[in-house]
């Protein structure tokens, strides 16, 4: 990628906000030259373009759309929104913090088969790390299954479980995983300051520009995933290694889960085979991505499936087959005719990866 020129301090007659506009503008060419220049095909080429749209609309509301004295929880990913990667068979909800400031979070933690909350650190053009995690074994229910966190740097004293977190604190990002969505219940919460609120601030020149080279940076780095995250996979396809959280970028992942990447690359009549020695896990899932780290139509294509959705043989082995179209077996993962993409598969609660044997076989072996 080129380099942006970085907005830089300005005179009286420049507004800041107009020269982070212009750093804003120069990165989208920017990334618009790394899709065109990485991409295979003309699918891979709009599919690129898309993203970027969609990289942008999550972008603005994580940096733009925010009231520090208002604080809320917003859906990262949407029925067609499915960037950066995420779990499609999962919910991702956001909330930007303010450093400094404490916060109440209170909930119910429902039958969703897991919920975990983290605190990011780090602000400006400090990298954010996860600095805080509670997973749903932290929290302390009543008997209506209701949970209350305190956020903040010093004890309080207030009611609820207090949870500390750095001065940096800058968002925090709640994670659902769902093994059955027609028999469980997502955990329902909501977040407030600890001090009252004031009055609604004007908008300035220098907060507006920061929230815009934020946009812009957050953007460059969901649009070079595919360069950043195990790169060298894009050279060894049709393999998965294993990666610890921190091997994926700790402030992307979550500590109680592990994780097996790799990469699809299949002619046409071919399909990827799996063949899995599931573990003693609550939950477990594989999910297909595009070349760009965004899911594959999870609301209107198989291309993801969970521990409670596959067929198990009957010695309790799984064999999952991604392909572009139906072999007519179990556990077919469709990648819609596309010839690459990323496949990833999580295991929750634990730390040592089971068996998974990879082989491209002809769509007609595995029908047969």
């Amino acid at each position: 990628m080129t380099e942006s020129p970085m907005p830089t301090t300005t005179s009286a007659a420049i507004p800041a906000s107009d020269v982070a506009w212009k750093f804003l503008l120069t990165t989208l060419e920017n990334l618009a030259g790394i899709v065109r220049s990485d991409a295979r095909d003309s699918r891979e080429l709009l599919e690129g373009h898309r993203v970027l749209t969609r990289v942008l609309a999550l972008c603005s509301e994580l940096t733009v759309d925010v009231d520090p004295d208002a604080p809320r929880f917003f859906p990262m990913t949407t029925p067609l929104r499915q960037v950066g990667g995420p779990n499609p068979d999962g919910e991702y909800d956001l909330c930007t913090l303010v450093p400094g400031r404490g916060y109440r979070i209170v909930g119910y933690r429902n039958t969703a088969t897991y919920i975990g909350f983290q605190i990011m650190g780090g602000t400006g053009l400090t990298p954010r790390r996860s600095a805080v995690y509670v997973s749903d074994r932290d929290l302390v229910l009543d008997a209506d299954g209701r949970f209350e966190l305190v956020l903040a740097t010093e004890d309080p004293g207030l009611p609820g479980t207090w949870v500390p977190i750095p001065s940096d604190a800058s968002a925090i990002v709640a994670r659902q995983y769902i093994g059955d969505y027609g028999t469980e219940q997502l955990a329902a919460y909501t977040i407030e300051t600890l001090d009252a609120a004031g009055p609604i601030p004007e908008l300035d020149d220098a907060t507006f520009a920061d929230q815009l080279t934020a946009l812009t940076w957050t953007a460059v780095k969901l649009m070079t995933l595919h360069r950043t995250v195990a790169p060298d996979l894009l050279n060894r396809p049709n393999e998965l290694i294993t990666a610890e959280p921190a091997t994926l970028g700790s402030e992307n992942t979550t500590p109680d889960n592990l994780y097996m990447l790799g990469m699809f690359d299949l002619e046409p009549e071919q399909a990827l085979q799996l063949d899995i020695t599931p573990p003693d896990t609550r939950y477990w899932s594989v999910a297909l991505e595009n070349i760009w780290h965004e899911c594959l139509e999870p609301h209107r294509r198989k291309s993801s499936v969970t521990n409670k959705g596959v067929t198990p043989r009957a010695d309790g082995t799984v064999r999952l087959v991604i392909a572009g179209r139906d072999p007519g077996v179990p556990n077919w993962l469709d990648t819609g005719d596309r010839s690459r993409g990323f496949v990833l598969l999580r295991w929750l609660d634990h730390p040592i990866a089971p068996d998974v044997q990879v082989r491209v076989v002809p769509i007609a072996e595995v029908t047969a």
